[in-house]
């Protein structure tokens, strides 16, 4: 019974959080690199390119499209990618710490944190990712 009852608070102050925008984020950010769990860069077919991604004020969340077409190549995807039919995601933060980017499939939780003008985005595999604040 007292499973349940932690289990059934948990689900209210989820449901009551306010959300959050963390300032900090928000801005066009370079993709610098990414490393694994054991603090080895990923040289995959995304290493090198630069790829921004923009947190704006209102809570979008934009891809470069750059970053979609290589995707889409690498999936095995030949179709030339239709600009217009690009997803817009949203995003909030918790507690300055987490980040939560919701797409149609869902949302993701990343925990993140700042290295002077770098972004760092921890995953839940080992992974992290290094950005680099554009002006």
């Amino acid at each position: 019974m007292r499973i349940v009852l932690v289990f059934l608070s948990v689900l209210i102050l989820a449901f009551f959080q306010k959300a959050e925008r963390d300032p900090r984020l928000v801005g066009r950010w370079m993709m610098l690199f990414t490393k694994d769990s054991n603090g080895e860069i990923i040289k995959d077919e995304f290493y090198g390119k630069k790829y921004i991604e923009t947190y704006t004020k209102d809570g979008k969340y934009i891809l470069d499209p750059q970053f979609l077409r290589d995707d889409m190549k690498s999936s095995g995807n030949k179709e030339p990618l239709d600009y217009s039919l690009i997803p817009t995601f949203s995003w909030g933060t918790i507690n300055n710490e987490i980040l939560i980017i919701d797409t149609s499939q869902g949302s993701q939780q990343v925990r993140y944190g700042f290295s002077g003008d770098t972004l760092l985005l921890g995953y839940s595999n080992g992974n992290t990712r290094f950005l680099l604040k554009r002006k």
